[in-house]
């Protein structure tokens, strides 16, 4: 029987008929068969107990054994329709009901940790209705009693599914948790497919926007395909653990950039680079469609001890698998300049060459998945990103025009093996290849290409384990051997920049360009490769009446860092008509014109570094029912670490306490030490040779100025010097608490939070370090965070015209500070500005600032589906309060010589923005539906609050996306 032919023969089994109880228990009959035909389950609701935590319901004559998951439930006795708003909310299965089902009806009330099945069980047990769940979802029906005998029967059913799921608030020892779930990913995450940007309005999750840096928007950052950065519970960009079917895809070798996720891109403007700066390095080693994703979670506090390796937080994606029909969908959507408002900083713009950034962006892909032998399914999956951006240059350099390209690829493989004994086979691989084309626009021969390959993959397992005793029952094991490799480079063709004297008359650099110093060529290559080879594996079961994990997490990694060739700069130019260049080949000397008297050597290096780490953890939760008012579950939980790298062994203790009252309510309080795991990058910046400074000089013969290739030692720049010995691996310590409870009258899930951190050792430059040559590593650093958020999110049923919603909003209140870390000051950072009558470094004015950025925002979603589904939108707003900080005042100062950046105190105000996707079916077909996408970033076209530059005046406002997707 095919699909289509089932439906239609379910929707027969509802229709109503006169022929008495007799022919209900014979169509009962009829219909139970077609289910188990169809769907491949039972009609009947199973009887079974409780589970804690994973396990495997018991096999019958009749129904294979499946994987179950314990989810802690505290809802009391209620209408079921908002007892089933609960439970979807909290386990993502939508439910639905057959028409004349009476869903007002109070349900019985739920306290405990059940699957689940034997939840919906209690909570329909003595009433009227059961349930079914087919395919994920649960279907409400009526229950019958034949005259024949007691067997419970259960009636026809039409179904209806819910397609507006909520997004899911963690409670008790998940109250750091947030899921999303496919509908919303895609819902509120289209234009540029990045699904990290679906925890925008996650409260503890601090971003800067694409295209709105803080210098303004620019053609480089519409350029940037890479994902956006997140900063976690105060944690940098770079800290945190962000995972893939639960292997990890994390760039080891850091980012070179700070908290604020920033792109590390070369600025429009930018007429050079630092030679030794890796640009393009992301805190991600692969970068993820969010069309694939079946879920997405952020963990901002209360982390399970299964996880290390981060500061800030962890991210869960969860890829889609193998579909048990054949599916096919494609899909293309553009954005451009041409679709884009810009507001001017202010009428008085200082630089009047200026230009909007001109860009044009288009993304397409498609998918496939279906079985393709018994038990067997594939998912096939190929995407494309594109961006084309024009710079324009000054009249120094007479407006010329540089475009350039770049191209974001993702190519996946999933094939997987699931038995009827609940084992579950996968391998998947994933290739991501990036290359990002830039250019300066007052430089000539400056083109480089940015490049960021990753591939991960993986074979995993999963299967139930028939064993009890000594207390366990229901084992699962869950094994996984991944590999991951990336490499992230900076190619250019040219090795050797020269400064070049223009406007000399008679030479031949006279029209080169229109100012005394003119540049040609660029700074030669430099790569980064990372190869990761892990080996996981977690238990999972109940043991003496609570549940229990434990688990290994085991990781060889190499590392790479290399310059191939020596890369020159040679600057300090003489003009003369007398130079004679002794040397033909003398790349920096012209006879008769010019030469450079001095140069800075970059030397080619190669350097590696390798280690190995090692996690065992533990956690077991237990449940204590004999307390006043309610139950108490307490879940201590342990994780030691031992990397070879530093040759520290590490002991992260977890611990949390929910106290679950007989008013809904539960109580949750949490303490817990994470541990850093980006110290490579570290390891790395010490292979990088210090910079040489040579200089030459010519000799007089007659008139002749003669200058041979011969170099002379003048000076050394800065030295990067860490050694592993006596440092301590970074850590924070948090302290959390959380109140979880339905809004009186409104229902829903509120979740009030509150969490401290404390950084302790983290990496710096070492205070008792006055070299300026040689910058040593320590244990001197430190930081903050504290955070009060108040979020509620509820799913929403019918309303008139057929819709259905899925609502949140959250507030926050947060204060970060760290502490000045200038181990990795480039010579841009290093310039100094002028602030308060002092001469500062740019870096030092994080310090300054503290908690100025954000510090008060509220964040509100909606998810709606109206038209039987065909018309489907999502709106994501984001209020910030305003906030003092600290600007470039557009001025310059002199001092002693020095020309600085004048920066003054300034206020940034209040901003509301706001972000709409809109889906519509415009064929839907039974063979296929054609899909109009649309997608609005800043639909009330606001300005923003932004530091300026003269250069960059610019601030980004409206921007739209238009798409097509087809699906079968």
């Amino acid at each position: 029987m095919t699909m289509n032919n089932g439906v239609s023969d379910l929707m027969l089994c509802s229709s109503k008929s006169d022929g008495g109880k007799k022919w209900k228990l014979m169509s009962g009959v009829a219909c139970a068969s077609m289910l188990i035909a169809i769907f491949g389950v039972s009609a009947h609701a199973q009887q079974s107990g409780p589970a804690a935590n994973t396990g495997v319901t018991p096999e019958t004559e009749n129904t294979p054994a499946i994987i179950v998951t314990k989810y802690p439930f505290d809802i009391p006795a209620q209408p079921l329709m908002q007892a089933l708003e609960k439970i979807s909310e909290l386990t993502g299965h939508p439910f639905s009901a057959v028409d004349g089902v009476n869903l007002a009806q109070d349900g019985n009330a739920l306290s405990g940790t059940f699957d689940l099945q034997s939840a919906l069980q209690a909570l329909f047990d003595g009433t009227d209705l059961t349930f079914s769940l087919i395919n994920g979802q649960i279907v409400v029906l009526e229950r019958y009693a034949p005259e024949t005998n007691d067997e419970t029967m259960t009636a026809p059913i039409v179904v209806q599914a819910s397609r507006a799921p909520g997004v899911a608030l963690g409670s008790g020892s998940a109250s750091g948790s947030t899921v999303y779930s496919s509908e919303l990913i895609k819902g509120f995450v289209q234009g540029n497919n990045d699904p990290n940007m679906i925890f925008r309005a996650n409260p503890n999750v601090q971003y800067v926007a694409p295209g709105q840096r803080d210098d303004g928007a620019s053609a480089t950052a519409e350029q940037d395909l890479r994902p956006q950065t997140l900063s976690i519970s105060g944690g940098a960009i770079d800290q945190n653990n962000i995972r893939l079917d639960g292997i990890g895809i994390n760039s080891i070798g850091g980012t070179d950039s700070s908290y604020n996720g920033e792109s590390n891109l070369p600025d429009d403007d930018k007429s050079s680079i630092n030679a030794d700066d890796l640009y393009g390095l992301h805190p991600q080693s692969v970068y993820v469609s969010a069309s694939i994703l079946e879920q997405a979670e952020i963990l901002d506090s209360n982390v399970s001890a299964k996880y290390g390796g981060f500061q800030g937080g962890v991210i869960n994606y969860t890829v889609m698998d193998p579909s048990d029909t054949p599916t096919f969908s494609a899909n293309i959507s553009r954005a451009g300049s041409n679709w884009t408002d810009y507001h001017l900083k202010s009428e008085d713009t200082p630089d009047t060459e200026a230009r909007e950034p001109r860009f044009s962006r288009l993304n397409f892909g498609s998918h496939a998945s279906g079985p393709v032998a018994e038990n067997w399914g594939l998912l096939l999956s190929a995407e494309r990103k594109t961006a084309e951006t024009t710079k324009t240059a000054g009249d120094d350099y007479f407006g010329r025009q540089v475009t350039t390209q770049s191209e974001a690829d993702n190519i996946l493989g999933k094939l997987q093996f699931k038995g009827d004994n609940g084992v579950k086979l996968t391998t998947q691989i994933i290739y991501a290849p990036y290359t990002q084309e830039w250019a300066a626009t007052e430089n000539y021969n400056s083109e480089m290409d940015i490049t960021g390959d990753g591939v991960s993959t993986y074979v995993g397992l999963e299967t139930p384990i028939d064993y009890e005793g000594f207390g366990f029952s229901n084992l699962k094991l869950d094994t996984k051997l991944s590999f991951n490799t990336s490499q992230n480079a900076r190619e250019s063709e040219s090795n050797i920049r020269r400064q070049i004297r223009s406007g000399v008359a008679g030479s031949k650099y006279e029209n080169l360009c229109g100012a005394t110093n003119c540049y040609d060529g660029w700074y030669g290559d430099l790569s980064q490769t990372e190869q990761d080879l892990g080996y996981t594996a977690d238990l999972t079961g109940d043991l003496w009446g609570g549940d229990v994990l434990v688990g290994a997490d085991l990781h060889t990694i190499r590392a790479n860092r290399r310059r191939p060739e020596d890369v020159f700069y040679y600057y300090s130019t003489s003009v003369n008509s007398n130079i004679v260049c002794a040397d033909a080949d003398d790349v920096a000397c012209d006879d008769g014109d010019q030469v450079s008297r001095r140069r800075v050597k970059y030397n080619s290096f190669s350097g590696t570094t390798s280690f190995a780490t090692g996690a065992l953890y533990a956690e077991y939760g237990m449940l204590f029912d004999a307390v006043p008012f309610g139950e108490l579950e307490v879940r201590p939980g342990l994780r030691l670490e031992r990397e070879t790298f530093l040759g520290n062994t590490n002991l992260a203790p977890r611990f949390n306490a929910t106290y679950y009252t007989d008013w809904d309510i539960s109580f949750t309080a949490g303490w817990n030490r994470y541990y850093s795991a980006n110290m490579l990058s570290y390891a790395l910046r010490d292979a990088t040779p210090a910079t040489t400074v040579e200089s030459r000089t010519g000799t007089t013969s007659g008139t002749d100025i003669i200058y041979s290739d011969d170099w002379s030692y003048l000076s050394s720049g800065t030295k990067y010097n860490f050694s592993g010995a006596g440092l301590k691996t970074p850590f924070t310590d948090e302290r959390t608490a959380a109140v979880s409870f339905p809004l009186p009258f409104l229902g829903g899930t509120t979740r009030l939070k509150w969490i401290e951190r404390e950084g302790k050792d983290q990496f710096a430059r070492d205070s008792t370090d006055s070299s300026l040559s040689t910058y040593t590593l320590s244990n001197d650093g430190s930081s903050s965070y504290s955070s009060y958020s108040v979020e509620w999110s509820k799913q929403i049923g019918g309303d008139p015209w057929g819709g259905r919603h899925a609502f949140s909003i959250n507030g926050q209140y947060s204060e970060r500070r760290t502490s000045n870390n200038t181990y990795y000051v480039t010579s841009d950072e290093d310039e100094g500005v002028y602030y308060k009558g002092n001469v500062i470094q740019t870096m030092d004015l994080n310090v300054l600032t503290g908690n100025l950025d954000e510090p008060i925002m509220f964040n509100a979603t909606l998810y709606s589906s109206y038209l039987d589904d065909s018309l489907r939108t999502g709106l994501t707003g984001r209020y910030t309060m305003g906030y003092d900080t600290i600007k470039d005042s557009g001025s310059n100062i002199t001092v002693d010589g020095e020309s600085y950046d004048i920066y003054e105190d300034g206020y940034n105000k209040a901003r509301f923005d706001l972000d709409m996707t809109l889906d519509y079916d415009v064929i839907r077909e039974e063979h296929g539906v054609l899909t109009l996408n649309a997608s609005i970033d800043n639909v009330l076209n606001r300005g923003g609050n932004h530091t300026l530059s003269s250069a960059n005046p610019y601030r980004k406002g409206r921007t739209f996306w238009l798409g097509l997707t087809y699906t079968y």
